[in-house]
Formats: structure tokens, sequence, C-alpha cells
């Protein structure tokens, strides 16, 4: 007797558990606090040697150009001369700052899992925060502007005046003034370094001491004490921007708009 063909019962396979997958928090690839401090350092030295470079050959160049031309010319007037040479100082601020931030952008392409933008903080600001940031930066100009005619700070003005002088092209002198200068700066102070100290046991109070402190004796060579102790609470101001708002741009703008203000401030006195 033939049997019937059973159909072999399906076969349901296991359920199948895929083990979790860990998403790597992008702020974890930040470099921490000594590669920083030895990444920035590097940094900066590039800036300087490449500004550095950069005045050798401007300055070897025009004191064979005025030597040539008046033989007898005092050595201590062609150094007053190209200490306020405008178009040097554009020159070498332009060149040294892509320097800079190409070796910036390289540091951070080395940590793999986070983009330059997640890194360098350059996100949008809203709105709100635009005109929070636009008001206290103009009373921050207004007491600046008052204290400066209570100092009669005579170094600070005379500096920016006699560069606007001999600025050669005087458009080159404000881009590298107004963009330039401040887009290293900030990316280097408010960027780079404050992503890396500020969480570290720094912490963002001590980021923001610290760096405004670097920030202010890196111009100590152009201003007198008044000058300086201005780019340092300007650095405080910029630092408690950044933090505030999360984004590096809103420090990049402010910074711009205090040069800008400046330059303005010594066209119209020349005028």
């Amino acid at each position: 007797m033939l049997q019937p063909e059973t159909t072999p019962p399906e076969v349901i396979p296991p359920e199948v558990i895929l083990p979790e997958i860990e998403i790597p928090d992008p702020q974890k690839r930040i470099w921490g606090f000594w590669p920083t401090i030895g990444l920035g350092a590097a940094i900066f030295a590039i800036y300087a040697l490449a500004q550095g470079l950069v005045t050798v050959i401007f300055a070897v160049s025009y004191t064979l150009k005025e030597m040539s031309a008046n033989p007898d010319l005092d050595p201590q007037v062609l150094i007053k001369e190209l200490t306020t040479n405008g178009l040097m100082l554009s020159i070498a601020t332009i060149f040294s700052a892509i320097a800079g931030l190409a070796f910036i952008v390289l540091f951070v392409k080395i940590r793999r899992g986070i983009t330059l933008g997640q890194y360098m903080a350059l996100l949008p600001v809203s709105k709100k925060a635009i005109l929070i940031m636009a008001a206290v930066f103009v009373g921050l100009l207004a007491a600046s502007t008052g204290m400066d005619q209570v100092s009669q700070s005579a170094q600070n003005s005379t500096f920016m005046v006699d560069l606007y002088r001999n600025a050669g092209w005087t458009p080159l002198l404000w881009i590298a003034t107004v963009i330039f200068a401040p887009l290293f700066e900030e990316a280097f102070f408010r960027g780079f370094v404050f992503a890396g100290l500020s969480r570290s046991w720094l912490r963002p109070a001590g980021t923001i001491l610290l760096t405004s402190l670097v920030f202010a004796s890196l111009h100590a060579l152009q201003y007198d004490a008044y000058g300086v102790a201005t780019v340092f609470v300007l650095g405080l101001f910029l630092g408690i921007v950044r933090q505030t708002t999360g984004s590096l741009w809103s420090t990049i703008l402010l910074h711009a708009a205090w040069n800008l203000a400046g330059m303005i401030g010594t066209a119209v006195y020349l005028r």
C-alpha cells in the first residue's frame, strides 16, 4: 500500500540577533590636552616661520633698494620704516595665515571619525544670538573708544596710522587686517586650541583665560600696556561668545568687525 506523500514541516530559522553597533562620538576624536599643546605649538611655529620668511625677503629687498638710492641712509631710520611698513605686514599676514590654516586643517584631518566642521565648531549662529552679540559688541566698542579718549594712548594709534600711511596698496592692508588676521587667529585660539583644552582639566573657563593671555601677549610688540589690556579683554569676550554660541563663525565675524572698526577709525583720522 502506497503511503501518501507528506510535506516536511516548514523550518523557521531562529531569530538572528545582531550585535549592537556602537556609533563613535565625534567629540571623542578631538585631540587631548598635550597633543593640542604640542600641535598648537607646531602650528604657531609654522605661522611665525612663514611670517618671518616674508619679512626677511621683503626687508632685504627693501634695504638694498633704499641703500642704493641713498648710501648714507641712517640704519635706525631704515629699521623704523620697516617696522611700520604696511605693505610688508600685509603680505606677511596673508602668507602666514594661509600657512597656519593649512596645518590646522591637516592636523584635524589626521583625526578620523570627525569632520572639520565638527572639530572646529563651524556651525550656524541663530538670529537671536547675532542680535545679542551685535548689541554687546557695540557696547564694548563704545567703551573702548571712550577709554581711548581718556587714556590718550599715543602708541596704539600711531602704530596703525603709520601702517596705513605706508600701506603701499591700501586695499591689501584692509584684506589682511579684516579677513586673514581674524580668520587665522580665531581658527587657532577659539577653534583648534579651544576644542582640545576646553575638554581637559582646564575646562572652558580656564581655556578662555589662557587663550586670552596668549592672544594679548602676541600684541605686546605693537601696543603699550593699555593696548595689550584691551586685546586681553577682547580675547575674553570672544572666548565667552565661542563657549556661549558653540560656533566659531560668531567669533570670526566679531573679530573681523572689530578690526574693520579700527581700520575705519584710522582712515577717518587720516582724512
